[in-house]
């Protein structure tokens, strides 16, 4: 049972989902018996992992070519990785929830004494289109703190690279659902153009009409060492963390960072060019 102040703060979420792939089962056995015991049962449900190299075009032209070589293996993780949240989300608004919690089966817990209050009474009020960060891997955030609770602050910031504990409102199911792959005949088209689901939200998202982006600090969720089975990619969310230091900026600073992200947008339609 989650002790009560994570109950309390459970209490303000409608749904929470693990992505898990089913070849998998004893990752979600690990978060099970780590993760989960801190979560109301009747509000968490498992959500099968899509797998990308398993996909009938995988590997084939026109997105993979003799060229595309080891990449391919990469490609195909963060397809399925893109599929596998779009899938949650889509679950989510099936389902009615006024939000959810998305987690990948590769998270640990760590939680504050001070964050776990601030991130319930943020809940609490927060009405609209957001999309909040539970945990982070990288780059360093930047932003306004808009609240705070002895050692832990609550930042609005223009994105961070992470998708493995991330709360949706349900104002954002719609949004994200028109722009994210359905399916094995657009996924590559999608990569093409998005590269992958926390550059979406990093570099996307925070741009959108009427969408605030949270993340907090410290973080409540961690990824674990080791590789990612859906995605391949190496979890660094430990040292990440451990490095966490939001920075207001001013000046000369505060100007290139607003330049920044634009030219990563810029920078990601040029890829698509190319690849097309």
């Amino acid at each position: 049972m989650p002790s009560s102040a994570l109950a309390e703060l459970y209490a303000q979420i409608d749904g929470i989902l693990v992505i898990n792939m089913d070849s998998s089962p004893e990752r979600y056995e690990h978060f099970m018996s780590t993760v989960g015991v801190h979560l109301p049962a009747e509000k968490l449900e498992r959500i099968s992992a899509v797998a990308g190299r398993e996909l009938p075009s995988y590997g084939k032209a026109p997105w993979f070519t003799e060229k595309t070589g080891e990449r391919a293996r990469f490609w195909g993780g963060t397809g399925g990785c893109a599929l596998s949240h779009r899938n949650a989300i889509a679950h989510a608004r099936n389902k009615g929830w006024r939000n959810v919690l998305i987690f990948e089966d590769d998270v640990c817990l760590e939680p504050s004494e001070d964050a776990i209050p601030l991130v319930t009474e943020f809940l609490k009020n927060k009405t609209g289109a957001y999309l909040f960060y539970a945990g982070y891997n990288k780059p360093e955030p930047r932003g306004k703190v808009i609240a705070q609770n002895g050692e832990a602050a609550l930042w609005r910031t223009d994105g961070v690279i992470a998708a493995h504990a991330y709360i949706v409102s349900a104002d954002l199911y719609e949004p994200l659902l028109k722009v994210f792959p359905t399916n094995d005949d657009d996924i590559w088209e999608w990569l093409a153009k998005y590269r992958a689901v926390d550059v979406l939200y990093r570099d996307f998202v925070p741009f959108w009409p009427n969408v605030n982006v949270y993340v907090l600090d410290p973080i409540l969720f961690h990824q674990r060492d080791g590789v990612s089975d859906i995605g391949l990619n190496a979890a660094e969310g430990v040292a990440a963390a451990n490095s966490f230091s939001p920075k207001k900026m001013k000046g000369a600073k505060k100007m290139l960072n607003k330049l920044a992200t634009p030219l990563r947008r810029l920078k990601i339609r040029l890829n698509s060019l190319r690849i097309y």
